[in-house]
């Protein structure tokens, strides 16, 4: 998780990139990202795109992982909004270019998808949380079947690998170490041999899911897939989507009644779904804090930490078996 591999090109480069490896006459600004370094160009005729420069230390095999996964679910569910290569004028679909140290970064160019993000689609009323569901599952559908040797890497975002983030737990309050050790024992129990697994997009968060119209239409930023467990998906998607509800358990309905419609979860997914859940929650907290302190300058970097201990507070005093129930319940009222 060091920070001296990550980009760190000014907007000038990304209009020196689009031109001179691409082609296009564009304007750039910055998009946020924990990582990589992202930028958004707008062309002189209008047209918008997304470049993409990964960190220093990126291994090239999980880049062609990204980019073939997304074309197979392309290929699988067309209807989604997701993002498409687009190719150098070499026709390649990724470029080595260097900063001015002579670091070597990766890069790639994406189709812009026109909408608004997740997290200022307001409101987040049952019709758009169940749109959530109904997407993320189509995308963890789309990627069944799809096999690529750089799938099975290890990353700290992965929820199989959620106890690396307790190793930031003394940079949280006093009031927070204790409840996160408590969520966390719970994720210390899933039995992961009883849970499907494929490649998964890991990563629906607030900032990553597309709105059109009031409705979910696809996913962003593809930079977290991991082979794990089918049902993480869901469960991260839930600790992005409740923390800002009225009242979260109420809203948890829809998303998880939409997704087990359209990809149906095993009894053993249902029973866990909570304390994975739980457990993204806990990884937001702690990494946030640890980023925050890598990163003193970037407020980026605890956009989460806020929602996931308001959430994290308000579940730590509710029955476990209230939710199970409420969670279990909601693939019953199909």
């Amino acid at each position: 998780m060091s920070v001296d591999t990550t980009p760190q090109f000014a907007m000038a480069d990304a209009v020196y990139f689009a031109r001179e490896l691409y082609g296009l006459t564009a304007a750039a600004s910055t998009l946020p990202s924990e990582r990589d370094q992202n930028f958004a160009l707008e062309t002189t005729a209008g047209e918008k795109c997304v470049l993409k420069i990964a960190k220093s230390d990126e291994d090239r095999s999980v880049l062609e992982l990204q980019n073939a996964a997304l074309r197979h679910a392309a290929r699988r569910a067309p209807h989604l909004a997701l993002p498409r290569l687009m190719p150098a004028t070499s026709g390649e679909e990724m470029v080595t270019i260097r900063d001015a140290h002579g670091e070597s970064y990766f890069m790639r160019l994406f189709t812009w998808l026109d909408g608004e993000i997740f997290v200022h689609a307001l409101p987040h009323d049952d019709a758009l949380l169940a749109s959530l569901g109904a997407v993320l599952a189509e995308v963890d559908w789309a990627l069944q079947g799809f096999a690529h040797p750089a799938m099975h890497r290890e990353l700290h975002w992965d929820l199989r690998r959620a106890d690396l983030a307790l190793a930031h737990l003394s940079l949280l309050t006093r009031e927070q170490r204790p409840i996160v050790r408590q969520f966390m024992q719970a994720w210390a129990s899933v039995e992961w041999k009883a849970l499907r697994h494929s490649l998964i997009h890991g990563d629906a968060n607030d900032y990553n899911v597309l709105v059109r119209n009031g409705r979910v239409v696809g996913l962003l930023d593809f930079g977290d897939m991991v082979y794990s467990a089918v049902v993480c998906d869901l469960a991260i998607a839930l600790s992005y989507a409740l923390p800002d509800q009225p009242d979260p358990l109420d809203a948890s309905v829809p998303i998880i009644r939409a997704y087990h419609a359209r990809f149906a979860l095993t009894p053993s997914e249902i029973a866990v779904l909570y304390p994975l859940m739980t457990a993204r929650l806990c990884m937001s907290l702690c990494y946030a804090a640890y980023n925050a302190q890598m990163k003193s300058g970037d407020a980026y970097q605890l956009v989460t930490a806020g929602p996931a201990w308001n959430l994290l507070q308000y579940l730590v005093a509710i029955p476990k078996d209230t939710i199970h129930n409420l969670f279990h319940g909601a693939t019953k009222k199909i």
